[in-house]
């Protein structure tokens, strides 16, 4: 992986890989037992936030598929179901250093929803592009949370 320079001299280090692919489903326990019975996928984790989303984590070698199961009438997911349906959320990317990657990518100008990083699932810190920038893609950028040893 090669740094990529930006006009203003800055670098980004670049992405290091597809850390997972986002899907909306109704039941994410439902959908990840139909993938391991099918697929032969594994569940690596379900997490639950209390009336947003219950998020079950497939395992695909080195990537993950989210499934994100909206918990609520009040849940951002909800409406989302609602709207488009079951299917493909977004597409994370995982760099090293997000405080770094941010203003490193808006300097080439892509612009984010919201600049500052948010702890989501999965223990990762995180960001999203905007897709007018990305070609319509809606992608995440996450960085890793290491836990102290």
């Amino acid at each position: 992986m090669s740094e990529l320079p930006a006009a203003d001299g800055s670098s980004f280090p670049g992405v290091l890989r597809i850390h997972h692919v986002a899907v909306v489903v109704r039941d994410a326990n439902r959908t990840a037992d139909a993938y391991r019975r099918g697929l032969g996928l594994e569940t690596l984790a379900v997490e639950e936030r209390p009336g947003v989303s219950r998020v079950a984590f497939v395992e695909m070698g080195d990537t993950r598929l989210e499934l994100i199961e909206p918990l609520g009438p009040d849940s951002p997911w909800t409406a989302v179901l609602s709207d488009r349906g079951e299917g493909t959320h977004h597409v994370a990317l995982e760099v090293a250093d997000l405080a770094a990657a941010v203003p490193a990518l808006e300097a080439r100008g892509l612009r984010f929803l919201d600049r500052r990083p948010r702890r989501e699932a999965g223990s990762v810190l995180s960001v999203f592009l905007d897709p007018a920038t990305t070609g319509g893609t809606l992608i995440e950028l996450v960085q890793q949370i290491r836990s102290a040893r």
